[in-house]
């Protein structure tokens, strides 16, 4: 092996290193700390006793921020750089976690949505952006299996920490914790090396129109973008309301919600097994398999009279995203060569205009037809949603691996 490659090698390892460690602290750390206390204070009376409609605002109003400046902070992210765009979403977030901590009415609150709505902006395109353009195709894969499997050590001390929280009666705490270590990681994030969308220094109108126009002839990332607003509604189940559903059908209290999350995260982790295994980037396995499981799953969790066996089926749900999201990212990088973050921010902003509907519209059906019914209702637009997805691979052409 030359120097050449020997020091390729070093800074390939040195990129996914970096990546998985930034995510990790976020997403299986600080979010599992988060998560089993968030909704229960979002939406019961231990906390602010948000309604299914004032929560559905909520999260409405930060998908209407992020949607109104998502476009124009994937401009940022490739001109001034995805790295500083990808710290600045830290520290927005934190900041709005410490917000939340401090207040106990539905008003305030409101300065946290915009605050994540912010963060969720300047970290759309720009993460997957730096690692693949310092990685490639195949690197992003490898990163995303090891990420899974590097999760679980995080998840799992992410879990014993809720607990500990769960123990001292206060549904505040976690969430400031929250803030503190995600304001942290935006410092780390801050040390990484700087890339950028071209090599070639450009205008902002140039990067504006050739991160849309990269978008607009590519059928299949108008495909993905409209699969997802039928995936709304399982992503925010699994991610918010099948906690509230355990809690009110089955009468688990606090220690027990963190419990059952922190056990559904580590165990849906080992997907990263799963990833590492697959020696080629096969859309079947990573997308459509997936998917048709999350719609399995979905239906059948009404049905099941006992916790456990609850908790297995929102495990399997869990597990089948963590595969469709690395899946549907490598699909959509893979469509764009220029001015990635700009093209990927331009496809987020349209999610992030159905993530400022779909919640109110959810929310509504929620308070009108309960949580059993919406489970059924995930099932059938996960089945919407894997037809488009095989869609958009008979259309991309040529194999579904490679």
């Amino acid at each position: 092996m030359t120097e050449h490659s020997t020091n390729g090698k070093i800074l390939y390892t040195y990129y996914i290193r970096r990546y998985i460690i930034a995510v990790c602290l976020i997403e299986f750390f600080a979010f599992k700390i988060l998560d089993p206390y968030y909704i229960q204070f979002m939406t019961t009376e231990r906390g602010l006793g948000l309604t299914p409609t004032q929560f559905g605002f909520f999260v409405s109003l930060a998908s209407a921020v992020t949607s109104a400046i998502d476009y124009l902070s994937g401009a940022f992210a490739d001109r001034l750089g995805r790295r500083l765009s990808w710290g600045l979403a830290m520290f927005c977030y934190g900041a709005g976690m410490l917000w939340l901590s401090s207040i106990s009415t539905f008003g305030p609150a409101l300065v946290t949505a915009v605050l994540m709505g912010i963060s969720y902006a300047f970290t759309s395109g720009a993460r997957e952006a730096w690692l693949y353009d310092s990685v490639g195709q195949e690197g992003t894969r490898e990163t995303f299996g090891k990420l899974y499997l590097y999760s679980i050590p995080f998840t799992a001390i992410g879990m014993v920490v809720a607990y500990i929280l769960g123990s001292l009666g206060s549904l505040r705490i976690p969430i400031a914790l929250t803030g503190v270590i995600i304001i942290a990681n935006g410092f780390f994030i801050m040390t990484f090396p700087e890339n950028y969308g071209n090599y070639r220094r450009r205008g902002w109108l140039e990067i504006l129109k050739t991160g849309f126009y990269k978008f607009l002839e590519s059928r299949v990332l108008w495909i993905t973008a409209v699969q997802s607003f039928f995936f709304t509604l399982p992503i925010w189940i699994t991610t918010a309301w099948w906690i509230t559903y355990m809690v009110e059908q089955f009468g688990v209290d606090l220690k027990g919600t963190a419990f059952a999350f922190g056990v559904t995260s580590l165990a849906a982790a080992v997907t990263g097994f799963y990833i590492c295994k697959i020696k080629i980037t096969d859309y079947r396995k990573l997308i459509l398999w997936p998917t048709l499981l999350s719609a399995l799953a979905f239906l059948l969790m009404p049905l099941v009279p006992v916790p456990w066996a609850f908790v297995a089926l929102v495990i399997v749900a869990i597990a089948s995203s963590y595969l469709r999201g690395s899946g549907i990212t490598l699909l959509e990088n893979e469509q764009i060569s220029v001015e990635r973050a700009t093209a990927l921010s331009f496809l987020n902003t349209l999610r992030s205009a159905f993530w400022a509907v779909t919640p109110l519209l959810w929310g509504t059906l929620i308070s009108a037809l309960g949580l059993k019914v919406m489970f059924f209702f995930a099932g059938v637009t996960s089945l919407i949603s894997l037809f488009l997805l095989k869609l958009a691979l008979v259309l991309r052409g040529g194999k579904e691996y490679e």
